[in-house]
């Protein structure tokens, strides 16, 4: 008699471990709250880059693809305006 799958226990020997993991570390953003991504609010557009300075991808955020586009255009208008920079003097 089969078993029956939960997706609890994972596929034997697939690997699972990485995709959960990246699963149980979404940033998800609450779906009650209004998204608004203001390009002079540094503090709230540097949550969403990371070390290097890139834009954190929509499947690690959490974002949907909408509230993810008004991000990247207010974090390229912040760049373009200098309130945050393209590159971390770490990396340049």
């Amino acid at each position: 008699m089969k078993q029956k799958f939960t997706p609890s226990q994972g596929y034997k020997g697939q690997g699972n471990k990485a995709l959960s993991n990246a699963l149980a570390s979404k940033k998800k953003v609450s779906k009650n709250q209004v998204v608004f991504f203001d390009y002079r609010d540094e503090r709230k557009l540097k949550r969403f880059i990371n070390d290097q300075g890139k834009i954190i991808p929509r499947r690690i955020t959490g974002l949907s693809a909408k509230e993810q586009n008004l991000l990247t255009h207010s974090v390229k208008w912040a760049r373009f305006l200098a309130v945050i920079p393209y590159v971390v003097d770490e990396y340049k």
